[in-house]
């Protein structure tokens, strides 16, 4: 699943983000983008779960849609 976080500026906000997410999925591989602004996250917790602790740590996710 992949997010555009237009408010992450820097490593502590990628760090921050890793963070949220491995306190919900320590499995979970993040792969963080800070020029584009993306997020992308491989876990078997669902797309919400995921957003919900990206939320946490105090910045907007927006899911953005898979391209077929």
């Amino acid at each position: 699943m992949e997010f555009k976080v237009a408010d992450m500026s820097c490593g502590g906000c990628a760090n921050a983000i890793k963070n949220a997410v491995a306190k919900l999925d320590p499995d979970a591989k993040v792969r963080i983008d800070i020029a584009e602004k993306t997020v992308t996250v491989e876990s078997s917790f669902k797309q919400g779960e995921i957003a919900s602790a990206i939320e946490q740590a105090r910045f907007h996710p927006v899911a953005i849609a898979p391209s077929a």
